[in-house]
């Protein structure tokens, strides 16, 4: 049913930021500035309340308060106030021992100075403006977060406790660590972890992992098609013994960056070379083509000179079949546009984000695609409109071999065009949880593909039942990781993304990011694609005014282009039928309307026990066949009849003609109720709250009906008849409020999300 026809639509948009808001978000409220200019007037230094310097900031088990390992601690502020500014930084750098996730990943940002100033802003040290106060920036979760912190640090025996540097003069990267340590509530919670995480918090890319093997095809092209995108690049060498040094100079369980690619010709013979270096600086590959191997005098003196460096500093170079023995891993981590700039070497991105969470009893569906509860999962549909650019390669294609069917076409021969698509999907605040106990889920996703014959029954009713038939294209493997990725080699076309939980009831916060090279659209599902930029959005009439009543906003004009591809677009739609909110009146029959006199009186009103006692007696025949047939019998409870009271009444009683608009609902709501209670147990699944509100006449988004699931469930994750009735009446009292502001009851009401909780709130 079309908007301006019948339906109360409210649409949520983004609140304008104000002139100089835009930006990192200061963390905790705090701004740098501020803090050193007040700590410079005042003539002390910087002690960050929300982050002290004490046992709580160390850990909480085996660095907790009482561990051994907390014992001799001392916070202590960088000696003899280092001349070298924070922004200074060498490339060459060399840190010893510690989260080597972390460091091989910070020891990546100084071969990029523009990323390394991002994540650490220039114009702070230790000797001009000096207040022992830092700040630096991280990405969380879809923005840039400004943290600050003192710079007290963990020495413990005269040593830094974590991340230090060889040169003695060097803190951004230990400041830079207890920024982080702060971000996610302690040191030890960043005890394990992958380099891709670190990767992605310092640039807001997407990461990936590339597991190894052999005979895997397009490694080489891979890595260096990242490389010229400006993409960072890392590997591993896995240990189940912790870290040790092999006969060949590396280290097992380590993380190392990749930092070049080249390929040399010896003779017949195409050699691939691969460029490492250990964040440590020191403890360099002594295999084939490392520093002293005599196998670079067989090549001419010009290439010697610009590839090879003979010095113990953590950077060699190493053979690609080498590399595929001795390392299990390859992270890449893919830049976005707004850290890449304008004119991106290599080509740059287009990016969708969109922000969920997995609920209990609503849409945690699990991973198996033949359960009852999966197709509850969140969705998201993705339509992809171009395919890659072809390139010129002696291997199977930039990133051959990772995609559902690779980049080639059948074996008959040709190519078939395809597109590269990356999916992230992110388990959001999880670490910091682990302080109570709690780890990463196991997550992933599956890709469907969607014929284009199903397209024009997608928003239709019969949408449900068309899921469980769609073909698997792709799906990611499902891990225990923050940072789940998968870059897909898919055919132009329509396809749904389902992320999810591994068991069905699992509850997190996720963000899913979908990467595209060329351009693409994605929606959450059950929600209108955009039009392209500069098309009519042909949208239906609006209203709010700014003299409206609690500030509703003006809605976008019909020929405001739209943004293709890049932004945030979530389901912030949600709408209701008028037939929803005006049920037609239905008179009493005669013994209910002689009831509700005696009851009311001479107030001719009935109070919130006495509507209790009338609906008691009214809904006695539906409760005698449930306890006919063994279900549930229906109540009414003097807390929803108080709720009624505020929807159909003034909120203190209810007149005979606000009762009966009121029996005519609940007889609607009944008959849904019945419809959806398939066991006739008296109840309905959590899971069918959704289909329930929308056969009801309620067109809710995800956010909204997550919330009213977890509200309206009990601890069995099912929905009585009291909980639905409450439910349906508190969405009709919003919309209600909602459209009394609209010409005819009837269109568009743009609210900014905070004006939504004001209007959910008081309804």
């Amino acid at each position: 049913m079309a908007c301006g026809s019948g339906r109360v639509t409210i649409q949520l948009v983004d609140e304008e930021a104000a002139p100089g808001t835009r930006g990192p978000k200061p963390f905790q409220g705090q701004r740098f500035e501020a803090i050193r200019a007040a700590c410079l007037e005042e003539g002390i230094l910087f002690r960050d309340p929300y982050f002290p310097a004490g046992p709580d900031a160390l850990g909480y088990d085996e660095l907790g308060p009482d561990s051994e390992k907390a014992k001799g601690v001392e916070w202590k502020r960088p000696h003899g106030r280092p001349s070298l500014p924070l922004s200074i930084l060498n490339p060459s750098s060399a840190f010893l021992p510690g989260n080597c996730w972390f460091l091989a990943a910070a020891a990546s940002l100084t071969l990029y100075p523009r990323l390394l100033c991002r994540v650490v802003p220039p114009g702070q040290g230790f000797q001009d403006d000096y207040a022992g106060v830092f700040h630096f920036q991280l990405w969380q979760f879809g923005r840039w977060v400004d943290v600050v912190v003192d710079d007290r640090l963990p020495v413990r025996e005269g040593k830094l406790m974590f991340v230090r540097s060889h040169q003695r003069n060097e803190f951004w990267a230990p400041l830079l660590e207890k920024a982080y340590a702060k971000l996610h509530g302690s040191y030890e919670v960043m005890r394990g972890g992958h380099m891709n995480e670190a990767f992605v918090d310092f640039t807001g890319g997407v990461g990936e992992v590339l597991y190894l093997r052999q005979d895997i095809p397009g490694l080489f092209s891979a890595v260096r098609h990242a490389l010229a995108k400006e993409s960072l690049v890392g590997a591993t060498a896995l240990s189940d013994r912790g870290e040790y040094r092999t006969e060949d100079g590396l280290v097992k369980g380590h993380a190392y960056s990749v930092t070049g690619t080249y390929k040399v010709t010896l003779g017949f013979t195409k050699v691939r070379l691969l460029r490492l270096r250990n964040p440590w600086g020191r403890v360099e590959w002594t295999g084939a083509w490392s520093d002293s191997c005599p196998r670079w005098d067989a090549l001419p003196a010009e290439w010697r000179e610009a590839l090879l460096v003979k010095k113990e500093d953590g950077e060699f170079w190493m053979e690609l079949k080498d590399f595929l023995r001795h390392f299990n891993t390859v992270q890449i981590c893919s830049l976005s546009p707004e850290v890449l700039g304008p004119s991106p070497a290599g080509g740059g991105w287009h990016i969708h984000i969109f922000q969920g969470r997995w609920v209990r009893g609503f849409n945690s569906g699990g991973s198996l695609p033949g359960t009852e509860t999966f197709w509850t999962n969140p969705q998201f549909r993705l339509t992809l409109l171009e395919p890659d650019e072809e390139e010129d390669d002696d291997e199977e294609g930039p990133w051959g071999g990772w995609g559902a069917a690779g980049a080639w076409g059948p074996a008959r021969g040709g190519r078939i065009p395809k597109c590269t698509v990356l999916l992230s999907l992110i388990q959001r605040n999880r670490r910091r949880l682990r302080a109570q106990g709690l780890t990463y889920l196991t997550v992933g996703f599956h890709v469907f593909q969607i014929p284009e014959e199903l397209l024009g029954l997608w928003d239709s009713p019969r949408s449900r039942e068309l899921l469980p038939g769609l073909l698997r294209a792709d799906r990611s493997p499902f891990c225990a990781r923050r940072d789940v990725s998968r870059r897909c080699r898919l055919r132009p076309g329509h396809y749904l993304v389902v992320p999810s939980a591994a068991h069905a009831g699992d509850e997190a916060d996720f963000t899913l990011r979908v990467f595209s090279e060329r351009r693409h659209r994605c929606v959450s599902r059950g929600v209108p694609d955009s039009p392209p930029r500069g098309s009519p959005d042909r949208s239906p009439r609006t209203s709010g005014h700014p003299s409206s009543p609690r500030g509703l906003a003006r809605g976008p004009t019909p020929d405001s282009p739209t943004p293709l591809v890049i932004g945030r677009e979530i389901d912030d739609v949600i709408s209701a039928d008028l037939q929803a909110l005006m049920v037609p009146y239905m008179p009493l029959e005669l013994g209910l309307e002689q009831l509700f006199q005696e009851l009311a009186g001479e107030e001719e009103a009935l109070s919130a026990s006495q509507l209790q006692t009338l609906l008691s007696i009214a809904l006695e025949p539906a409760r005698a066949h449930a306890r006919t047939s063994g279900r549930t019998s229906a109540e009414i409870g003097l807390r929803t009849c108080e709720q009624l009271l505020c929807c159909f009444g003034n909120g203190q009683s209810l007149t005979l003609h606000h009762f009966q608009q009121l029996w005519g609902h609940l007889l609607e709501w009944q008959a849904t109720f019945d419809k959806f209670d398939e066991d006739a147990s008296g109840t309905m699944n959590s899971y069918e709250l959704r289909l329930a509100l929308n056969a009801a006449g309620f067109h809710l988004n995800n956010q909204l009906t997550q919330a009213l699931t977890s509200r309206y469930r009990d601890s069995r994750l099912r929905v009585d008849f009291e909980r639905f009735v409450s439910c349906a009446a508190q969405l009709t009292c919003i919309f209600r409020h909602c459209s009394r502001h609209l010409d005819g009851g009837e269109g568009v009401v743009c609210l900014t999300r905070r004006q939504w909780i004001e209007v959910a709130t008081f309804s």
